[in-house]
């Protein structure tokens, strides 16, 4: 019967396309494979940047705090020397304005002159010494200021470059996706489009040589009334536009 043939066609037809779906379903589980390898992937390499930055925060910590210790075990010796020598100086300027006493014990007035520009020379070293360190200290804050400065603005423009490339990683795939989904639709739509076409093609050919004049013939009858339709319309629409414009014409002229 037909039923039964039409039941053997889809049969048929369906043991031709296990093929493709045997094709489909192993692109399908490839896509899945991949895109559960990329996912990895990404938390491993997000993984591995958080190692690598908690290893550079602590390097930064303990160079920082050796620096400071070296900083100051220098600070402390350049201090001593300074004492010392400034304990040296007194000694030496002691001892010569004690050998100058001894020595021009009669000239008070230029052992007085000799005191005091040993005063002068002792304060402008002494404020040198002072002035060079206020300056040095402030260089060096101001120094590691721009350096963190620096380093912090690095890091924001590192971070901002690697947020842009998981961005754009984002929109590929959202792309890729978006892609493959408007292929399989327009591959479905077409593929139905197909199904449809040959079906009906398929119940043409089934039909008889008679059957099909009658049909040939009911298409013909059809076209044909149609085409008396419209010519009695166009005729009716013509008709009706005349007498309108008849009527008018004398409302025209009255006008006038």
């Amino acid at each position: 019967s037909r039923t039964r043939r039409k039941y053997l066609q889809l049969q048929r037809e369906f043991q031709a396309a296990e093929d493709q779906i045997t094709i489909i379903q192993r692109y399908m589980r490839g896509c899945m494979s991949r895109l559960k390898l990329w996912r990895e992937a990404v938390k491993t390499e997000e993984e591995l940047w958080a190692a690598i930055e908690i290893q550079r925060c602590w390097r930064g910590y303990r160079g920082r705090v050796m620096w400071e210790n070296a900083y100051e075990a220098i600070w402390r010796r350049e201090m001593s020397a300074a004492l010392m020598q400034r304990h040296a100086r007194g000694y030496l300027a002691r001892t010569k304005v004690g050998r100058a006493k001894r020595r021009h014990a009669r000239a008070e007035f230029e052992k007085a002159r000799d005191r005091f520009r040993a005063a002068q020379k002792l304060q402008a070293l002494v404020k040198g010494v002072q002035t060079r360190r206020r300056v040095k200290a402030r260089l060096l804050q101001a120094t590691h200021a721009a350096t963190h400065i620096q380093r912090i603005h690095r890091g924001r423009v590192l971070r901002n470059q690697m947020w842009s490339q998981v961005i754009d990683q984002k929109a590929m795939l959202v792309t890729a996706l978006a892609r493959g989904f408007l292929v399989r639709a327009r591959r479905r739509r077409l593929t139905a489009k197909v199904i449809y076409i040959q079906r009906a093609y398929r119940r043409w050919r089934s039909r008889s040589v008679e059957e099909r004049e009658a049909l040939w013939q009911q298409k013909a009858d059809r076209r044909f009334k149609a085409a008396v339709i419209q010519k009695h319309f166009r005729q009716h629409a013509e008709n009706k536009k005349l007498q309108q414009i008849g009527m008018a014409v004398p409302l025209g002229a009255l006008v006038c």
